[in-house]
């Protein structure tokens, strides 16, 4: 048997072991490899307690990845002619400031929001101007704007451009001829920039509109309805619902309740082999058990439950000890 001491380094060497493996080895939750099994569940929820069912259950929420996915989804469901939760959803909570492309945490970093702003109208404003009164509001990126533009070898630090541009155009400008957008981070500075604005400029808060898989997929397929999404409940934060009798989505406000897609991952038939190295005596029965025991986990967790794991001989023996090389 392993002495404590050996078996203490084996489990945290294992940990980094394991991560290499499941990576190397394309056992990965986000990987397009893996067949998507849906599981609908008609138990109505808000958004977020469906995602917790799915992961305690299953794996997570459904991501839909093709219009084959889609069809080869709405082909299980059994009792069509209701909207069902899946895994994507839009948050407008985190954005970020193009300069050092910083996090901003709507709820705790400094703002100076317009009251009723950030409203994400039509689901479709994910950038931010400055009034002329200093007060922030989210607008849609593809508007013609004048822009603030930030250089950190000032005085002065702020530029005004009296050019209009779209949000994305104005960034490639400042960029090109200051530092970057403005960054605005206390109040000072915003009293420092709106006196001489007279109308609504660009400045450098931005976020990704329905950029988030709840399993963290990237997003490269979707199947709104016409005209969805819109925000029409005028949320913070929007969840997608698909309908189950078209296969068509919409945006819903996720404190909502509905039933809802939940998936498990089956890899590709496939077989993956192992090399282990570890202070650990691994012809030791009670160790090989410690690791299938930790492989099966940790591949449940990420939702695969197809597999089997076993020990296979090499030369009459469990493992076979591999020769320290010669110098040449």
């Amino acid at each position: 048997m392993a002495t404590n001491n050996s078996w203490n380094l084996f489990q945290s060497r294992m940990k980094i072991l394991l991560l290499f493996i499941l990576t190397f080895s394309g056992l990965s939750v986000l990987s397009t490899n893996f067949f998507r099994k849906y599981h609908y569940v008609n138990i109505p929820k808000t958004w977020a307690e469906a995602q917790a069912y799915c992961r305690d259950v299953y794996a997570d929420l459904a991501t839909i990845d093709s219009q084959a996915g889609n069809n080869r989804l709405l082909g299980g469901i059994q009792d069509p002619g209701k909207q069902a939760w899946i895994g994507l959803f839009d948050d407008a909570v985190w954005w970020k400031w193009t300069l050092g492309d910083v996090y901003f945490n709507i709820n705790e970093n400094f703002s100076n929001w317009k009251p009723g702003e950030p409203n994400n109208e039509d689901s479709n404003q994910s950038c931010v101007v400055m009034q002329f009164d200093g007060l922030w509001r989210d607008e849609n990126c593809d508007t013609d704007r004048p822009s603030v533009c930030f250089n950190e070898q000032g005085p002065p630090k702020y530029y005004l451009m009296k050019t209009f541009m779209t949000w994305g155009n104005s960034l490639d400008y400042c960029r090109s001829n200051y530092t970057d957008l403005a960054r605005v981070l206390t109040m000072s500075e915003v009293n420092e920039i709106y006196p001489p604005l007279g109308r609504n400029h660009w400045i450098g808060l931005h976020r990704n509109l329905w950029s988030n898989w709840s399993d963290q997929s990237p997003v490269t397929f979707t199947n709104w309805n016409n005209s969805k999404p819109d925000n029409q409940d005028k949320t913070m934060t929007s969840c997608a619902a698909l309908n189950t009798t078209t296969g068509t989505w919409y945006d819903h406000d996720c404190d909502k309740k509905h039933e809802f897609i939940c998936q498990t991952l089956i890899p590709p038939r496939s077989r993956i082999k192992m090399k282990f190295q570890s202070e650990a005596d691994l012809s030791d029965p009670d160790i090989q058990q410690q690791i299938l025991e930790q492989l099966h986990a940790k591949l449940k967790t990420n939702g695969i439950t197809d597999f089997t794991l076993r020990w296979i001989d090499a030369d009459g023996q469990t493992f076979r000890k591999e020769q320290s090389k010669k110098k040449g």
